[in-house]
């Protein structure tokens, strides 16, 4: 028995299907991101949110904790990640007079601000406490706006009762599911895109591989305590280094989540995974859950209690920079510099060395000079009377900050120069004045460093920067030949 559905598809001509009411999903369709997944994790980063969340899931399930995590001043319509394609499919159906509705199974405050942003919509059917709008709800409530034929525009597995019931289908990234209904519309089929790229790239992207790099700072206890050839000590800062990587992506992930809006704002953060839809928001927790747990098994299962517990510090103070310190001026670099320290604590408890209050106090006031670099480079691309989203920074301070680094870069200089001329280098070097040959080429590459920052040639990172720029590169390998050179050969002073 052949359904209305078909008879009408054998009827119509193409130009009559232009005239079929058009239903768009949101989530993943219309946007490359999840709003409601994006508003959750926005309201669990306060904890005051936890009982109203609660509540609201005991009440109603998905759609109380869709309803009670919406957020009307922290969303944004006009930043979320559209689809550029379908955009320009709902512009042309609406150029051709077609009745065009919003049909998502998120909250309806949300489903309205985006359809009041866009101006396509002529409804929106969407989901309300006590009613979560998926698969056959939502084609129960298409049913009951269009008794007849229509079109749907979906993404996923939960859209396949509505693509079975529709008069005309779409497809936009399509997962496995998807993909097989696909297949399967035949003459049907309006619109497809490229399926969505598998989750695990973006997430390798989010967990920023390529900031391992900064954890290499667990081998300077290694290198400074000139046991560089045990190989004992190098596999265990090894170790070391690959459990203080897995927590540091775990955080990368906890941050990207945390800062969606604000790096949506931002000229090149914007196409980071979370930011871009590349990755949902659940798959970012789910991630970053399990790198956590993977460091943590490493930390103490195979480096032991001293290093685990240094493991924990270093995830709690990023937790808490990630939730509250960085939104304070002054205290969220002081932060950031003492993570760098952190690592450099950790490589000595991996190896069971005990650390020189000199490099601690060096790293301390040199990486202090890096973190308001960083703030410097930020705030250049801000005017004056502007303020960095959730930094407690205004465009005006730009000379301040610049000040603060210069100082904070000349204070380790001269602790380094300190260093050099006290008893402790005499005891340790053997040709103790080659030393001073690391005071000139740190001043070089500290003052080269902050020069290029100030002509915008850093950019948004001055650690990534100093890992890639090959002046940067030869700085740091002099400097490391004049620390093995002065500790193995004798040198009659040239100081002296």
């Amino acid at each position: 028995m052949k359904d209305l559905d078909g008879a009408l598809a054998e009827d119509r001509t193409p130009d009559q299907a232009g005239e079929l009411p058009l239903y768009v999903d949101l989530d993943g369709t219309l946007v490359q991101t999840d709003v409601a997944q994006e508003q959750l994790v926005a309201a669990l980063a306060r904890p005051r949110n936890w009982p109203p969340v609660l509540r609201a899931w005991r009440a109603h399930g998905a759609s109380g904790i869709k309803h009670a995590v919406w957020d009307g001043d922290g969303f944004h319509p006009a930043l979320l990640p559209y689809d550029a394609e379908v955009l320009d499919y709902l512009r042309a159906a609406r150029a051709q007079g077609r009745r065009i509705v919003l049909a998502t199974a998120a909250d309806r405050q949300a489903a309205e601000a985006v359809a009041a942003h866009l101006g396509l919509f002529d409804a929106v059917l969407a989901s309300e406490p006590g009613h979560n709008l998926k698969g056959a709800a939502k084609l129960a409530a298409i049913r009951q706006d269009c008794p007849g034929p229509f079109e749907y525009l979906g993404d996923s597995a939960a859209d396949i009762p509505v693509w079975r019931a529709a008069h005309r289908v779409g497809f936009v990234r399509p997962d496995t599911r998807a993909r097989t209904e696909m297949q399967a519309a035949g003459a049907r089929l309006t619109l497809s895109t490229d399926p969505a790229a598998p989750a695990w790239r973006g997430l390798l992207r989010a967990m920023r591989p390529h900031q391992w790099a900064k954890n290499a700072l667990v081998f300077l206890p290694l290198f400074f305590a000139h046991i560089y050839t045990d190989m004992r000590m190098l596999l265990m800062a090894a170790l070391a280094f690959a459990a203080m990587s897995l927590m540091a992506s775990a955080v990368y992930l906890i941050n990207d989540l945390l800062d969606i809006p604000a790096d949506r704002r931002h000229h090149s953060k914007r196409l980071r995974p979370f930011a871009a839809g590349v990755v949902r928001p659940v798959q970012g927790v789910a991630a970053a859950l399990a790198l956590m747990m993977a460091a943590v098994g490493l930390g103490f299962g195979a480096l032991g209690l001293p290093f685990g517990l240094v493991l924990l510090l270093y995830f709690a103070m990023t937790t808490v920079y990630s939730f509250a310190l960085k939104r304070f001026s002054t205290i969220d670099v002081i932060v950031l510099s003492l993570l760098y320290t952190v690592r450099i604590v950790a490589g000595a408890a991996a190896c069971d060395i005990l650390l020189s209050p000199w490099l601690l106090t060096f790293s301390l006031f040199f990486f202090v000079s890096l973190a308001y670099m960083k703030r410097f480079i930020e705030l250049d691309a801000v005017t004056e009377d502007a303020k960095l989203p959730h930094r407690n920074y205004w465009g005006a301070e730009l000379a301040s900050v610049q000040a603060f680094g210069i100082a904070n870069a000349a204070v380790s200089l001269l602790t380094l120069a300190q260093y050099i001329n006290s008893p402790t280098a005499l005891e340790t070097y053997g040709a103790r004045d080659i030393l001073w040959l690391t005071v000139p080429l740190l001043m070089f590459w500290i003052y080269r460093t902050w020069m290029w920052a100030i002509r915008g040639k850093v950019g948004d990172d001055p650690v990534i920067f100093a890992l890639k720029d090959r002046i940067s590169q030869l700085t740091l390998l002099a400097v490391l030949v004049v620390l093995v050179a002065a500790r193995h050969f004798e040198f009659i002073g040239f100081i002296r």
